[in-house]
């Protein structure tokens, strides 16, 4: 699993401008600071009713995502597994499991720099990177909800209970400007063109041509609805699947939506799909960085490769085996 990059973001749009004087109220523009404890909950009491022992949000816990209302359940696996590689690196940083426990007051009640979050317009938009595992403890704290009464999961739930700040991941583009906003929506447009001209079969190839590279890809078949592949769509252009490699995740929506709707290049769509359901279905192999057949044909080094070969006349054969053998499985 890569790095991930995120941002905490202001749930307001930008405040309107006058010349150059900030509108109040009409927007994020003036100077604030808020902070926020890290959520807890006392576990045991004396018999005065006084609380002796609390248990801290930590969002290192795999089996506590169940509990994530904010999170669909294809993002509660995302997250599951990003709790799995961090962990280990987070609690060698801060001195091991024992020190890392949820109910080490010392830890998490009496650091400073882990109790609370502070988000000031200085630090708003800045991006953060689980490479480093103070950010990686941010990152998976806030995704549990550890600092909800500043900073939301996503930008869904901030909205819903007004939460000034929500967390955001990178999308490629490397800014959250108008411009990557203007993509975006043109992306959308560009799906809802897809699904009234061409219908689920753009939809599926699409899924597989698209969304093979992200982490929490499970195989599509002919009886996935068209409903579900319009909101995994929805949630690849918005940044909302990881993707194994760093990708404009509109931009790139938008060039397949493109080569769609021409003939010539829709074909090769198709055979990229073939292609990667072949590898996922190991009808296809890599072996020393080529792709190889399960009769032994080498394909190319890329799936580029593999899917510009597979259109010559001499891999024919290998193009209707490939075809029939993922069509079937598409179809069980």
């Amino acid at each position: 699993m890569s790095a991930i990059r995120f941002a905490i973001r202001n749930t307001a749009d930008k405040a309107k401008m006058e010349g150059d004087q900030v509108v109040r109220f009409s927007g994020t523009g003036e100077p604030f600071n808020r902070d926020d404890e890290r959520a807890n909950r006392a576990i045991e009491t004396d018999h005065l009713g006084n609380p002796t022992k609390w248990r801290f949000a930590t969002g290192l816990d795999e089996e506590k995502v169940e509990y994530y209302e904010w999170l669909t359940p294809e993002e509660k696996d995302i997250v599951r597994e990003s709790i799995k590689t961090l962990k280990p690196t987070i609690e060698r940083f801060y001195g091991g499991p024992s020190i890392m426990n949820p109910e080490n007051y010392s830890f998490w009640k009496n650091r400073k720099d882990i109790s609370a979050l502070k988000v000031t317009h200085e630090n708003i938009d800045v991006f953060y990177d689980t490479e480093k595992p103070e950010h990686a403890l941010l990152y998976l704290s806030i995704l549990a909800g550890a600092f909800n009464g500043v900073v939301a999961p996503n930008k869904d739930w901030a909205e819903r209970y007004q939460i000034p700040h929500y967390l955001a991941l990178e999308i490629e583009s490397g800014d959250y400007g108008e411009e990557e906003d203007i993509t975006r929506s043109d992306a959308h447009g560009e799906l809802a063109l897809l699904r009234k001209e061409f219908g689920k079969d753009a939809l599926y190839i699409l899924a597989w041509c698209i969304q093979y590279d992200t982490n929490a890809f499970g195989a599509y078949s002919y009886s996935t609805t068209e409903k579900d592949l319009i909101n995994y769509h929805i949630k690849f252009i918005d940044g909302k699947l990881q993707t194994k490699k760093k990708k404009n995740c509109p931009k790139t929506f938008m060039e397949y939506a493109e080569r769609w709707q021409k003939p010539q290049t829709r074909q090769l769509l198709y055979t990229e799909a073939y292609v990667k359901a072949g590898e996922y279905f190991n009808y296809i192999n890599q072996r020393e960085k080529k792709y190889v057949t399960a009769d032994g044909t080498i394909l190319g080094n890329t799936v580029a490769e593999a899917v510009k070969n597979l259109q010559l006349p001499k891999f024919r054969v290998d193009f209707d085996n490939l075809k029939n053998s993922v069509e079937a499985k598409w179809k069980e």
